[in-house]
């Protein structure tokens, strides 16, 4: 197992704030759980938590999420923000990982609201969890991305999991990829929304598809034929009206392709 280089990691840093205090472990239940319990203490903004192995990954809608140890990157950043970053961020934080996956080499895009997918394979899973206290705002971003591991090589996930070094044929410098996300979120999170979403929408994996819906609700069923500068998903349906959805998991519909 290759360790992480901290202070290779260090010297790519290009940020005022984020990354600039490491908190680093062998092995650890999640991140997550890191996270919360350094910022009960005080931790500063911007505290980033890795760890090379997770034994209880937490996926969205409390799927485990496999995080076997060495070669990937498993990471939760501590992050105190002001009401408009919050905003920013269900937007700031994919594109921060897909433009950091994206510059290593892989055609990554964002599957909405937040998956990396590199043609019909997931490569990256995020999960925020938010806490508010009256006008105060700390956000617990926790991101795996499969990098020089194998993922088809866990069971379960051999049909739909890929990895940075499974598309390239070779390892890749996984600080590097790191240091290109966090340099990208600070600035990201400080954009301007609608340039904002413009560049997320320019890596998007579903516009232009269409896809099903699911998880807040009934199902629904349509076309993506937008997505607005909050993030949220605009469908048109097979009758010709449209409807805005917030959160959800969505499905790609099988071989119809854009329109």
């Amino acid at each position: 197992m290759s360790l992480f280089d901290t202070a290779h990691f260090d010297s790519l840093l290009r940020t005022a704030w984020l990354a600039r205090n490491v908190e680093y472990f062998q092995s650890v239940e999640t991140t997550m759980t890191i996270a919360r319990e350094l910022a009960a203490l005080g931790a500063p903004t911007g505290t980033l938590v890795l760890a090379e192995e997770q034994t209880a990954g937490r996926g969205r809608r409390g799927r485990s999420f496999a995080s076997p140890p060495g070669e990937n990157l498993y990471f939760t950043l501590i992050l105190r923000l002001s009401r408009q970053m919050v905003r920013a961020l269900p937007l700031a934080l994919p594109l921060a990982v897909c433009e950091g996956i994206l510059a290593s080499g892989p055609d990554a895009r964002i599957k909405w609201p937040n998956d990396i997918w590199v043609r019909d394979r997931k490569l990256s899973g995020m999960l925020t969890d938010l806490d508010t206290a009256g006008d105060d705002y700390i956000a617990f971003p926790g991101v795996g991305i499969n990098v020089n591991g194998d993922p088809r090589l866990v069971p379960g996930l051999e049909d739909t999991a890929t990895s940075i070094a499974v598309e390239l044929g070779h390892p890749v410098d996984r600080v590097a990829v790191l240091a290109h996300v966090c340099n990208t979120l600070e600035a990201a999170l400080q954009a301007p929304p609608q340039a904002l979403a413009e560049r997320y929408r320019a890596v998007s994996f579903v516009l232009g598809h269409k896809v099903t819906v699911s998880g807040a609700g009934p199902d629904r069923t349509g076309t993506a034929v937008a997505i607005l500068d909050d993030g949220n998903l605009v469908l048109r349906l097979a009758d010709g009206s449209e409807e805005t959805i917030s959160a959800g998991d969505v499905s790609l519909r099988p071989a119809t392709g854009p329109g």
